[in-house]
């Protein structure tokens, strides 16, 4: 059996208020809210699974989007479970973050995801993410934060 940590894309979607995308789940673990994030595909680079990624799960095109910001590291978690497959013991993911600022006036629209993973989204303050969020992401989501409102929220403010 082989250990190893999956790698993927996340994204922190956020409005002009400076309020960020919860996602509820709709597949294992079913009623999790966290920001959407999916696996890297084989021969995938991260922009080209941020996009696939967030087509499939929450209905979101790239003209849906005002601005892009890479976080500059790749961040990682352990989980505090084993996921088992036929050959791999997951445990963990490792992710590339992306901040995603919405058009002004588009709103998240998940019948229009072609696949069925998130059941709910609501827009809520970094601070409800990090003290709704499991355990073991809170590390991961505290630094994404930190990195939000010094880079990002200042942005939103300002309007450049």
């Amino acid at each position: 059996m082989i250990h190893d940590f999956r790698a993927g894309v996340g994204t922190v979607i956020y409005n002009q208020a400076g309020l960020v995308a919860w996602f509820k789940r709709s597949q294992n673990p079913v009623g999790v809210w966290q920001f959407q994030q999916g696996g890297i595909d084989l021969g995938e680079d991260t922009e080209t699974t941020l996009w696939r990624e967030l087509a499939e799960e929450v209905g979101l095109q790239p003209n849906n989007v005002a601005r892009v910001t890479e976080y500059p590291k790749w961040t990682v978690y352990q989980y505090d479970y084993t996921i088992e497959d036929h050959t791999v013991s997951r445990l963990g993911q490792v992710h590339r973050w992306y901040f995603l600022e919405l058009q002004a006036g588009v709103e998240i629209d998940l019948t229009q995801a072609t696949e069925n993973e998130a059941s709910a989204v609501r827009f809520i303050t970094f601070d409800q993410v990090i003290a709704e969020t499991d355990n073991f992401k809170r590390a991961v989501y505290r630094e994404l934060r930190e990195y939000f409102l010094t880079t990002i929220l200042p942005t939103i403010s300002s309007g450049s």
